[in-house]
């Protein structure tokens, strides 16, 4: 059955809209996922905010036109799932790694952030990057530790100083 124009402009309008919103983008194939397998897939991605969008390609050249996203166009050839994330930029690429790990029938094929296009051979890039709170807790880690020595520097002093007092007495006793 083919879409309406009407369609087509919604279809246009919602691809615009989420990646206006969205901190990165994952493009694959899923061909040949079973219900099961997409609905797995479509839970994880909820829950980390990334959301999926298959559209005709034409549509979502259209979509993505005067986005970051735009000229990525080279990867969308054959059947095409889009996976916006929102909250983390490695949420898509995490989720989407991991699946497609454990299922041969999803393919990667490219990522886009940040105006960058890349292949799905960088996936590692994006899908190690550190969450929000992982970054904040080693940069805590990070401050942490040069206090901590001038913490033990300072304590040092007056111990080094009684422990010289203690020696002196000693000697003289």
């Amino acid at each position: 059955m083919a879409l309406s124009v009407e369609d087509k402009k919604k279809i246009v309008s919602d691809v615009k809209e989420m990646a206006a919103e969205a901190s990165s983008l994952v493009l694959a194939d899923a061909r040949g996922l079973t219900v099961s397998e997409a609905t797995e897939l479509r839970s994880e991605a909820h829950k980390a905010h990334v959301k999926f969008r298959v559209a005709k390609n034409t549509l979502v050249k259209l979509g993505l036109k005067d986005t970051t996203y735009e000229g990525i166009d080279d990867y969308l050839n054959g059947p095409t799932m889009l996976a916006f994330s929102y909250d983390e930029p490695g949420a898509a690429a995490k989720i989407l790694k991991k699946f497609a790990k454990d299922n041969e029938n999803l393919n990667i094929k490219g990522i886009s952030i940040d105006g960058m296009h890349l292949d799905a051979s960088e996936i590692d890039r994006l899908a190690t990057l550190p969450t929000f709170e992982e970054a904040i807790s080693k940069f805590a880690g990070l401050l942490k530790a040069p206090l901590g020595k001038i913490a033990s520097l300072m304590n040092e002093v007056p111990s080094k100083l009684a422990r010289t007092l203690v020696a002196v007495k000693e000697q003289k006793s």
